[in-house]
């Protein structure tokens, strides 16, 4: 199955308090970074069409003429649909690798997605995988990170979990990535985690870009912020 488009909508979530308190104190004090990630708390909608990027949100809307409302970012692969995600399911070999290396099969007795749904005796699959191989085999994790992986960067663990139902539709994919790796203290390092559940399955849909009226071209977030929105951004300032 090809993404050839996307309708997404997001919202940054600090797993511990303690790292929230923190990033509302450095936004206090004027770093930008913290700035980007609490504006990126509220919720962002990005629709991909015909390989270009449209976003509507608050990191945007301020640098948007009047009576503009989206965002249009450029061009992104693979329908915009794994910014965020690392691995892609969708993609033959890249699944396959994944499925040939899982340490743990079972049946999860049962989640709650996000409209509330339980999600019951649904199979979920676990395993990892390094950037290296990763990067050798999914055309998307190539296209994010943007360049190969370096010594220091190739075996980084990414962590996933994938759970399907009996006829082996995706439901979830979660996924854990750390730069750090043995014997690499005392350099910069980087953690993410992502997760993307699919709602419905269903034939024909379409997904239509954002009215042109409505549509203009930006450099980047207002106020000249970072975007940090997805690993490429991660890993590049790891690596300044």
């Amino acid at each position: 199955m090809l993404v050839v488009a996307s309708d997404l909508s997001r919202r940054l979530r600090f797993e511990r308090d303690d790292s929230a308190a923190l990033v509302k104190e450095d936004a206090a004090n004027g770093d930008p970074v913290a700035k980007s990630l609490l504006i990126q708390t509220r919720q962002h909608r990005s629709v991909s069409v015909n390989g270009k990027l449209y976003t509507t949100g608050s990191l945007y809307a301020p640098a948007l003429p009047k009576g503009k409302t989206w965002a249009l970012r450029g061009t992104i692969p693979n329908g915009g649909a794994f910014t965020d995600q690392v691995v892609n399911v969708f993609e033959p070999q890249t699944l396959k690798t994944l499925l040939s290396d899982t340490y743990s099969k079972k049946i999860d007795p049962g989640f709650r997605d996000s409209t509330g749904r339980i999600q019951k005796n649904k199979r979920l699959y676990r395993g990892k995988i390094t950037f290296a191989d990763l990067y050798a085999v999914s055309p998307t994790f190539r296209a994010l990170l943007g360049q190969k992986p370096d010594a220091t960067l190739a075996p980084a663990l990414v962590w996933w979990f994938l759970w399907v139902d009996k006829d082996g539709t995706p439901l979830k994919v979660e996924s854990i990535w750390d730069t750090w790796v043995k014997g690499g203290a005392g350099r910069p390092n980087a953690r993410g985690a992502a997760r993307t559940e699919y709602l419905a399955w269903r034939p024909r849909v379409t997904i239509k870009p954002p009215t042109s009226s409505l549509v203009a071209k930006v450099v980047g977030p207002a106020n000249g912020l970072p975007e940090f929105d997805d690993v490429r951004e991660a890993i590049r300032d790891l690596r300044r």
